[in-house]
């Protein structure tokens, strides 16, 4: 096997994580919060579109998938998943849960070079409620078994709750569900008892008698 074949090769990871059990055996489990000023539509789209993760300041990051079909089952690949550094890190993440505005819940089933050096298992569950007066809270736990030597790293829980909030769901992430939610048609209103939408001028003879 060449070596750039071996950089591409990915391997199962030593811990699947494909159920909840993760979160009650991996070595750290930790939860961030978060309310931003938008939608719930709009913060799950920045978290689960095609687009997601290329906001962080990383060269080649983000996510790809197979095709745009989502839901349980679903694997996709994230890290840096685009050439020219397709190389470096990408992680299969498999979804176990899936509810659209809801929750979201999946793991790593494998990783190449760099993940498989690096973590045993790994996983996150995110859930989204809906605050009212387009305000949105993001939970977002986050489990993860190291290989040694770099076990000591989960024994500092602080430091990464810390980089979670401010890299994972800080001012770069709400710039993006910024954008979503500037640039994503509202809903349509709804529709009235003639049948038509309150948004659209009425064709009835007793609405326009009304008029005149």
């Amino acid at each position: 096997m060449s070596i750039f074949s071996f950089l591409h090769t990915q391997h199962p990871a030593s811990q699947p994580a494909v159920d909840d059990t993760l979160f009650d055996t991996a070595r750290l489990v930790i939860t961030v919060e978060k309310t931003f000023d938008a939608p719930v539509e709009a913060v799950w789209t920045a978290i689960d579109d095609d687009h997601a993760w290329k906001w962080l300041p990383f060269p080649c990051t983000g996510v790809k998938y197979d095709s745009p079909a989502r839901g349980v089952g679903i694997v996709r690949e994230m890290g840096s998943p685009f050439e020219p550094l397709r190389f470096l890190w990408v992680e299969k993440e498999k979804f176990w849960r899936y509810e659209p505005n809801q929750r979201i819940t999946f793991g790593v089933v494998s990783g190449n070079w760099l993940q498989y050096l690096l973590v045993r298992q790994y996983g996150e569950d995110k859930t989204f409620t809906d605050l009212g007066d387009g305000r949105t809270r993001v939970t977002w736990t986050i489990a993860v078994t190291l290989r040694w030597p770099l076990r000591f790293a989960t024994w500092f829980p602080p430091l990464w709750r810390a980089a979670y909030r401010v890299v994972g769901i800080g001012p770069l992430f709400e710039r993006r569900v910024a954008e979503v939610a500037r640039t994503t048609r509202p809903p349509l209103r709804s529709i009235n008892t003639n049948g038509i939408s309150s948004a659209e001028p009425s064709s009835h003879p007793a609405d326009k008698e009304g008029t005149k």
